[in-house]
């Protein structure tokens, strides 16, 4: 594995269980409604924030208390007021946008004010405005243009 190559140590495997998946329409496999997050870290100096993941946490006790993050993350696509449109066309900007309940969970649970987050295909821009929002640097790789500019829209 390339990470372990250039000494990064996985600490967990975060599976998004997409709730709203779209359906197979050629009724011959399962439904796709999974993507993983692989957390890895590098030397000592690593973050987790348990209580602010804790405090994240839709899922509550039975007593209503916070309750641990677990590593399967139960979200929709990305619709709605959320979804970035294209201007011309109305339809979805980018097709893999990532929700920002999902990043915001991430860059709150990993790292603090401050830090650098980075995104090497950045996409839709979701992390680098995540990152803003939340007080953190961040750096954002994209070599589409017309993903560049959505980008530049979101961080205004």
């Amino acid at each position: 594995m390339s990470l372990k190559a250039n000494g990064f140590e996985v600490k967990n495997i975060i599976t998004w269980n997409k709730t709203n998946a779209m359906p197979n329409i050629t009724r011959r496999v399962l439904t796709h409604c999974t993507e993983f997050v692989i957390w890895a870290v590098k030397g000592k100096g690593w973050i987790f924030n348990y209580d602010i993941l804790k405090e994240l946490n839709p899922d509550k006790q039975q007593d209503g208390k916070s309750k641990q993050m677990k590593d399967v993350w139960n979200l929709p696509l990305v619709q709605g007021k959320e979804r970035i449109r294209d201007e011309e066309t109305n339809k979805a900007a980018h097709p893999t946008q990532k929700p920002e309940e999902m990043l915001k969970r991430i860059i709150l649970g990993f790292s603090n004010e401050g830090d650098v987050v980075l995104d090497p295909f950045c996409g839709s821009g979701t992390t680098v405005a995540m990152a803003k929002k939340f007080g953190r640097n961040y750096i954002g790789i994209e070599k589409e243009e017309k993903y560049i500019k959505i980008i530049q829209k979101r961080l205004l």
